[in-house]
Parts: C-alpha cells; structure tokens; sequence
C-alpha cells in the first residue's frame, strides 16, 4: 500500500463550533419531496413509477414485494441470545467485529461512540409516512456505531447523471444492507442488542458517524471523502451495546483541497453546491449544500434519469483503482503546490468539465444530451 499518510487526529477534521441541533428525518430532502415539501410539481415526478426496471427493484414503488431490499426489514432488530460472551478486551472484539464485517462484504470498517447528535429525532423516511409513522420519536440507546462502507464501480458511477449511475447507487445500497443486517444478526448472536440501519430502515446519520469512526473526510458536496475510494462509496451503520474500542477520525487532506479544489460545484447540474468558504451549520463548520435544489434537479427528467452524482464523479479523488490513484492520494497530503499540481492533472486527464462515453447492458450514455435508451415496461427497447 501506499497510503499510510493517514494522521488520526483527537476530533474531525469538520470543526463542531456550537451545540449541535439534531436533525428531523422529516426534513429529509427525499422525504420532503415524496410528501410534497418540495412543491406539487416534484412531489408528482418522485412518486411516479421509474421507466427504469433497476429502480423499481431497488426503490419501492408500485409493486414493493418486487424490491430485494425489503426482506432486510424485519431482521435488521431482533432477539438477543442471553447467553453473552464475555468481552475482556474491547479492542480484540473490535478487531473480531471488522473482520466479521468485512467477511459479509464491508470493504471499510469503523467504530465510534453513538452521539445523540448523530440519531434523528423523529421517524421521516417514506416508508414511515406510507405506514403512518412518520413523526413517531426515535429513541435510540446504544453506546457504540460501526460504520460500513463499500466502493462503487467507478464506470458505471461516471455515466451520472443516468439509470446507468443510478442502478449501482441502488445496487451498493442493497449491498451495505445486507452487511448491515447480518452483521448486527451476529453481534446478537454473541448476545449483545444490534441494530442494522441502511437506506429503508435508518435512524442514523451515516456519514458523520463515519467521519467519526475514521473513514474519511467530510468534503465540499458534504459528502464523505476515504483514502481508498475518495467519495465513490456507500454507507450503512449498526449501532450496539457490544463492547467496543473506537477508531480516531483521521486527516487524509480533503479540507485543504477542498478549498482550492470547486470542481463538484462547476459541475453540479443544479449549482447547489457552495463556491468559497464553509459555514456554521447546525455547530458545525461546513460546506452548505442546497439539498432542495438539489432534489428538485433528481426529478427534472425522469425519462433520462432518477437521481444525480455528478458530484462524486467528477471529484478528483475518484479515480480508476491503482497505482494512479495512491500516487495521487500521496499528493494530496503533501501541501497546496501539490494539490494544485493534483487538480491541474486531473483537468487534464478527466476534462474540466467530463463528458461520460459508457455503454451497460441495453444503456447508452455516448453522449450527455442524448436520450437514454430503456427498457419500457413491456420489455421492449424505446429510443
């Protein structure tokens, strides 16, 4: 490997400068969308049915027993085995609980302490509005969270935004699902409460427990920025009583380049990334994105696409895995000179402004104002 520049640090490198208000899921962008917040316009185009087959088995939509997901469900919380193992060494039983993790697919793991900061206040998703929960208080007790994260395929994320992106967006959330879930099965098997949450089923904020289980770094699209795959991941979380030894958050670079760094804001189609510096959001110093701008640009053609990720895309720390990408990795650590010269190759090599040429299955994305090709609801290709 040639990583290794990682500093693990005493706090995030996303400075907390005031109490931090908990977050209403409610308040959720794709809740808000599905429920109306957005406008009436939105609130149609997000619940109608996907063109794309991909999203309808990944998302619920009309026919929800079509969803793999859903099977999750009612393990992600269950019985606890009350014959507990004894626990003499928290470190040793973090170690054991990575590799437990990572033999279900986790391809990054981390634990930290489970803040109240880090739970949501309220049920919002919009399954919980379809079961009318929504706005039942979450309460949530346990003392420690396991951050999972597996990295997404690198073409199929650079086509965003398509069904294209879109189909392993979905595919790596039933993926750190699944790890999720059977991991927490696990730890309640060695007699412990565990609770799995991911995409349909979470109480939990997954990137800041990330950031501060030491996977990576908060960056300018607020989204979560690692050594081995930059943002080109996906998250989910089991939180636990079992009795754990917590990882430091670490300083891989990303603040620094970020500030020099705007190429997700120039490339962002709905311009609800900031340029120039962060803000005190909340208590916490950071980049402010415009999250209803930028759900409201996910449903402005659904006949071309479900979602957006240009952001990660384009970003510069998300490259081809090899030896390209530690080399640069090594770079960014290394001072502004450097991360300058990082940005200036990547505009090189990757176009300021990337146009995505990939083809997968019957999509086609040749070119960004073409029309994707489908497959219709009768199986037929439409152009």
């Amino acid at each position: 490997m040639l990583y290794g520049l990682a500093k693990k640090v005493d706090e995030p490198t996303t400075r907390i400068l005031g109490e931090q208000g908990r977050w209403d899921q409610r308040e959720q962008q794709h809740t808000k969308a599905a429920v109306g917040g957005l406008g009436e316009r939105v609130r149609k185009r997000w619940t109608s049915e996907s063109v794309d087959p991909f999203r309808r088995i990944f998302f619920p939509e009309t026919r929800p027993m079509n969803v793999p997901m859903r099977s999750w469900l009612p393990i992600a919380d269950g019985p606890v085995n009350p014959e507990a193992v004894e626990v003499k060494s928290p470190a040793k039983m973090s170690e054991i609980i990575k590799a437990a993790a990572r033999f279900f697919g986790a391809a990054l793991v981390g634990v930290c302490e489970l803040e109240p900061a880090l739970i949501y206040t309220h049920r919002g998703l919009r399954i919980d509005h379809a079961k009318r929960r929504a706005g039942e208080p979450i309460t949530l007790n346990h003392k420690y969270a396991v951050s999972i994260g597996i990295p997404m395929d690198f073409d199929r994320l650079h086509t965003s935004p398509s069904f294209i992106d879109g189909a392993e967006v979905g595919r790596l959330y039933l993926e750190t699902a699944k790890v999720a879930v059977c991991l927490a099965c696990y730890i309640r098997e060695l007699g412990y409460p565990a609770k799995a949450h991911f995409h349909m089923s979470e109480e939990v904020l997954h990137i800041p427990i990330a950031v501060k289980a030491g996977l990576g770094e908060l960056a300018r699209n607020n989204s979560l920025i690692t050594q081995e795959f930059g943002p080109r991941l996906r998250l989910s979380t089991v939180t636990t009583d079992l009795p754990l030894a917590v990882d430091q958050p670490v300083s891989i670079g990303v603040q620094e380049y970020c500030n020099i760094c705007n190429k997700c804001a120039v490339n962002c189609p709905a311009q609800c990334i900031p340029y120039g510096e962060k803000t005190v959001i909340r208590g916490v110093e950071r980049w402010g994105v415009d999250n209803d701008a930028c759900m409201t640009y996910w449903t402005a053609n659904r006949s071309k696409w479900n979602d957006c990720a240009r952001c990660i895309s384009v970003c510069p720390w998300n490259m081809r895995p090899g030896w390209y990408h530690k080399v640069t990795i090594r770079m960014a650590t290394m001072g502004d000179w450097a991360r300058r010269l990082l940005l200036w190759m990547d505009n090189r090599l990757y176009g300021e402004k990337p146009k995505p040429k990939v083809e997968w299955l019957y999509y086609s994305t040749k070119r960004r104002d073409e029309r994707l090709r489908v497959v219709d609801k009768d199986l037929k290709l439409v152009e």
